[in-house]
């Protein structure tokens, strides 16, 4: 039977075409049947949405039936492979596994990689369009060629209770009763041919030579670009039509806009769109194409959905990336992971999980592992839960007996909340242990869905969630049914195959966003032959993209495919069928309405790019003569439209994207003018934003640079300690925040790596105060009386039981580096001891007083009254206090640094080090009012080898205390006053931040111009409160090469940014 050949552009003349044929297969009777073999199902939906519109002139669809190529031969081959069910991707991959397991040939040392099953997946599904004497030739190509070969026969051999789409293809063309079987699809018409497969294309060659037929084959203007289309159409039994000067001429585009990057592509097409809608083009008639679906794709939905405009197009976000597949999927990878406290509170953060018949507590579970120092392992969770169990009853029982009832409940609660946590890891562990000791395919499944629903509850407690995560969650169940439906392929798969396979269902996109026909629609340049739009646009016109970069296929390079007879398509034809479907696009909408974009960089790779070669059609038409990609590479072109900048495309624009876009363009045409951004009424969301900024830019002290006077932050009603103080002095910003707004820094114990600094000062701090008590205790030793043998032992042990407990805790990090430090700290007592015998030895002393507190538990607080009647109390812990001979007091504070900031201290006139160093002072006080002493001295111990167990101090005198007592009314006056200002310190280029922020838990809070803020505010009158911090000079007479004592205020002549002897700029 004859098939008529109907010739046309894409766009919509192929439209009209279609509905000629259309009318001529119906011959006047309307329910005629006529079946359209379509290109794929978007085409079939956007041809039904046109011939339903009526603009083609035709009056309806009536029994018009769209159908791919593929699901025409499913309908015809039906009955005709009995006992056969479909291929899945699973059975495939698991089949491919079961193959590589029994023979992997020159797959050998890669057979477990998941790429690896993805790629022979492929190949088998390539293989499988090749006749038998395609695969013989390639057969006998030899080495890797071969191989593939017999793995293709031995993938295939476990198959044989299962058809793929080359056997349907197959079998559909070849039963006997085709003719029979095709009459009630009537008039068939290949609307828009491309490439297919060559059982497909020989299947439709079988039916279209028994059925009335019509082919509307669209040209793309180059004969090169058409050389799939053609090749298709042969198989088919059909010549491409011959060479029609009329319509080899391919379409150009219209506009060409140079841009920036993606994101300011997509930003420039809703610009587009907008001014296309205010005159009047309907957003469901505008397209937009893209060459690769990464970064557009995503960037697309996110843009559209900020500017409020309806969109539709194929959705990137994957089943695994649902509630649903985040949660199974998180779930069943704790074991790999090691049960790391960081991967389960990211699990019970995946989704809305349940326990017990409760939501999970998210951020309460997650406080409470850190607190407990859980770090990871099975183990690990139940011990270390177990111990705050342990530790809360101690409290509970604590607070009850001191008739402390808020404490009670408080402990409580978070009894029954550690306990809750205890028993959810308990039920996930027992169930994820129930997933892996399951033996096949169905068992697996089976209770991988029971951890799913135990999870996630059942459906009635899942009416509430979005439409788009319940049918993600329906799809994950089929997933996992499918799955089960593998044991005759590939019987007691383990975890690892179980678990891949599942990744691999789990990673297909879950469908589309929006819904077809609402909206401007958008999609990869394969789905732009079929569409007939009023307007387009493509992106991402750049070398390596469109056209993309050429690569050879790692398994079948096109030396083996040229083997296949025409089977097999070449990679070097993907090039040529690219530029098909970019030409495709821009034939889908009029002259007048056609986009090309060019990002010239992508601002993430930082890497600049070279326009795509099917670009410059365009642009020399435009430009009016020959132009080529190095005349791109200082500027554009005078035809090209280029936006330099969001920021200039936002000044340049008539229409705009949001109305966020629109704010901003008229506040910056109103700064330009002179005006005040922060006084134009669209500013009215971020005017707190733009007071700040000029505020801290400013010379004034403002509430945004620390000043909140008036607010009540005294110092007067709380008991404190000498840290708390010394860290105002240091700087005032820090103490806001830590004391003031009482923030800290977040530990997270499986982030450690070693015993931190903090840890370790402790820990020796610990030790060294459990071994002195005893031996005090004991009879303390004599000033002339070393350490014994037997004694350095007892330090040992009391060392290794205090390490354990930090081991426990989950605080000493990886246990490698952990046995080195532990080595090390163990030698490190040992030598403290020798220097500690040199110590009494030196001073005739010997240890008397061991954690002397005050201001603690029981015990009185430190009370210094100041000169203006004022009173400030204070809390402690003294390491040690050592008596002498005569009865003097040795206050000594341990501290495991180098101890480089104390050097000096002896010899200076101010003890404090303005304000930075107040602790030396506050013990000797203390011990005074404590102990009765009268001579007092006080000192920094240096518990560290390498600065060789130095000591700084000084002796406590009267002008020592005078000078206590004025910087502590200093500190209580700024802070009551409310002045918290930042003080960076210099600049220290060693470790890249300044002095005062190298430790600080809060440096990424503070603006990167901190230093230039504060030299700025030096002057601010609210600072001079600190000036007192810096001691007065001794008076000397004024000479001619000596002012006295006028300017003289220290390292930087201004105190305001002073701290510690150091200024606020970098040096």
């Amino acid at each position: 039977m004859g098939t008529n050949i109907v010739v046309s552009e894409y766009g919509r003349a192929a439209s009209a075409a279609l509905a000629r044929a259309i009318l001529d297969a119906k011959a006047g009777v309307a329910l005629a049947p006529v079946t359209v073999i379509v290109p794929s199902n978007f085409a079939g939906l956007a041809a039904r949405r046109m011939l339903g519109s009526g603009d083609l002139g035709v009056p309806g669809v009536a029994n018009v039936n769209f159908v791919t190529p593929f699901r025409l031969a499913e309908l015809l081959a039906v009955g005709e492979l009995p006992g056969r069910r479909p291929l899945t991707k699973p059975v495939l991959g698991a089949a491919v596994r079961r193959a590589l397991a029994d023979d992997p040939r020159h797959f050998r040392n890669v057979r477990d990689h998941q790429a690896t099953e993805r790629a022979l997946a492929v190949a088998v599904g390539e293989l499988s369009n090749v006749s038998i004497a395609g695969r013989a030739a390639i057969r006998g190509h030899g080495g890797q060629a071969t191989a593939i070969i017999e793995l293709f026969d031995a993938i295939k051999g476990s198959l044989r209770g299962f058809h793929d789409e080359a056997d349907v293809a197959r079998a559909a063309g070849h039963r006997s009763d085709l003719a029979h079987v095709v009459l009630p699809f009537g008039h068939m018409i290949w609307h828009l041919p491309g490439p297919i497969s060559a059982p497909l294309a020989s299947f439709l060659r079988s039916v279209l030579s028994i059925a009335p037929a019509t082919v509307v084959v669209a040209t793309s203007g180059t004969a090169k670009a058409d050389h799939e289309v053609a090749r298709t159409m042969r198989i088919a039994g059909i010549e491409f039509p011959p060479s029609n000067p009329a319509l080899l001429s391919p379409p150009l585009a219209d506009h060409i806009i140079s841009v920036t990057d993606a994101d300011d592509e997509v930003r420039a097409v809703l610009r587009e769109v907008m001014q296309l809608v205010a005159q009047g083009t309907p957003l469901d008639r505008i397209g937009i194409f893209h060459p690769v679906p990464d970064p557009y794709v995503r960037i697309l939905e996110q843009q559209f959905a900020a500017a409020n405009i309806p969109a539709n197009g194929p959705s990137r976000r994957r089943l695994g990336e649902t509630i649903a597949g985040r949660v199974l999927m998180g779930a069943l990878a704790l074991p790999s992971d090691r049960w790391r406290r960081d991967r389960v509170i990211a699990l019970v953060n995946s989704g809305p999980l349940r326990h017990d018949d409760k939501p999970a507590r998210p951020a309460v579970w997650d406080m409470l592992s850190r607190y407990a120092g859980v770090v990871g392992g099975l183990k690990d969770w139940r011990t270390k839960l177990q111990g705050e169990l342990h530790r809360i009853q101690i409290a509970e029982n604590e607070a009850a007996a001191a008739g402390n009832n808020s404490g009670v409940k408080r402990m409580i609660d978070q009894r029954a909340d550690t306990e809750d946590l205890a028993a959810f890891v308990d039920t996930l562990a027992q169930g994820v242990a129930a997933v892996d000791s399951s033996v096949g395919w169905p068992a697996r499944a089976e209770a991988a869905t029971q951890l799913l629903h135990g999870l996630l509850g059942g459906p009635q407690l899942r009416g509430w969630w979005p439409e788009a995560e319940l049918s993600a969650f329906e799809q994950v169940e089929s997933a996992l049914e499918r799955l089960a439906m593998l044991d005759e392929i590939e019987p007691e798969p383990s975890m690892a195959v179980f678990l891949r396979a599942l990744s691999s269902e789990l990673s297909v996109a879950r469908g589309r966003s929006g819904r077809f026909g609402n909206g401007v629609v958008y999609g990869p340049l394969a789905s732009a032959p079929g569409q007939d739009l009023d307007a387009v646009f493509i992106l991402g016109c750049t070398e390596g993209l469109c056209p993309a970069a050429r690569r050879e296929d790692v398994l079948l390079a096109d030396s083996v495919r040229k083997l296949a007879g025409g089977d097999l398509p070449l990679r070097l034809g993907q090039i040529d069928e690219q530029h098909r479907l970019f030409l495709a696009a821009l034939a889908a909408a009029p002259t007048g309405k056609r986009w090309l974009f060019f990002p010239r960089g992508d601002l993430r790779s930082s890497r600049r790019a070279r326009p795509s070669r099917w670009l410059l059609p365009t642009a020399s038409a435009l430009e009016g003569k020959p132009l080529y990609a190095t005349d791109f590479e200082d500027e554009s072109p005078s035809s090209i439209y280029e936006v330099a900048s969001h920021a200039d495309a936002l000044v340049q624009a008539s229409h705009f994207a949001s109305v966020d876009e629109r704010d901003i363009a008229q506040v910056f045409a109103y700064v330009q003018h002179g005006g005040d951004p922060g006084e134009h009424p669209a500013s009215e969301l971020v005017e707190r934003g733009l007071r700040a900024q000029r505020a801290r830019r400013s010379s004034a002290f403002t509430e945004f640079d620390g000043n909140i006077a008036g607010f009540g932050a005294g110092a007067g009603g709380d008991v404190m300690s000498a840290s708390r103080l010394e860290m105002w002095a240091t700087c005032g910003f820090r103490y806001f925040l830590s004391y003031v707004l009482g923030l800290s820094e977040r530990d997270d114990p499986e982030h450690t790596v070693e015993l931190s600094a903090l840890d370790r000062g402790s820990a020796m701090h610990d030790v060294l105060e459990r071994f002195m008590r005893e031996q005090v205790q004991a009879g303390p030793p004599a000033p002339d009386e070393p350490w014994s043998p037997a004694q350095r032992a007892r330090a040992q042990e009391i060392a290794t039981e205090s390490f354990a407990e930090y081991e426990r805790r989950g605080r000493t990090g990886r246990r490698i580096e952990w046995e080195t430090q532990k080595s090390d700290l163990l030698a490190l007592i040992d030598d403290f001891l020798t220097s500690d015998d040199q110590y009494r030895l030196e001073h005739s002393s010997t240890p008397a007083h061991l954690e002397l507190a005050f201001g603690m538990a029981s015990t009185d607080p430190l009370e210094i009254a100041l000169d203006d009647g004022r009173s400030l109390q204070f809390r402690g812990m003294i390491d040690r206090v050592d008596e002498g001979p005569h009865g003097n007091k040795r206050i000594v504070d341990y501290k495991t640094g180098s101890g480089t900031q104390y050097k000096g201290l002896a010899a200076e006139d101010d003890p404090t080090r303005q304000g930075t160093l107040l602790q030396l002072g506050l013990y000797a006080e203390a011990a005074s009012a404590q102990l009765g002493a009268s001579g007092v001295s006080s000192e920094y111990w240096m518990v560290n080898t390498s600065a060789g167990f130095a000591r700084f101090g000084y002796p406590w005198t009267p002008s020592h205390r005078d000078r206590l007592i004025d910087v502590l009314t200093t500190i209580a006056d700024g802070i009551e006053a409310g002045v918290f200002a930042a003080i960076p310190g210099d600049w220290q280029s060693f470790r890249n931040t300044y002095d005062n922020c190298a430790y600080c838990d809060f440096a990424g809070v503070c603006p990167r111009d901190r230093a230039e803020h504060a030299d700025e505010k030096a002057d601010a009158p609210e600072l001079a409160v600190r000036v007192a911090l810096v001691p007065k000079p001794n008076p000397e007479p004024d000479t001619p090469g000596n002012p006295g004592t006028t300017g003289n205020l220290g390292t930087t002549g201004n105190p305001a940014t002073t701290s510690g002897g150091v200024t606020g700029g970098r040096t």
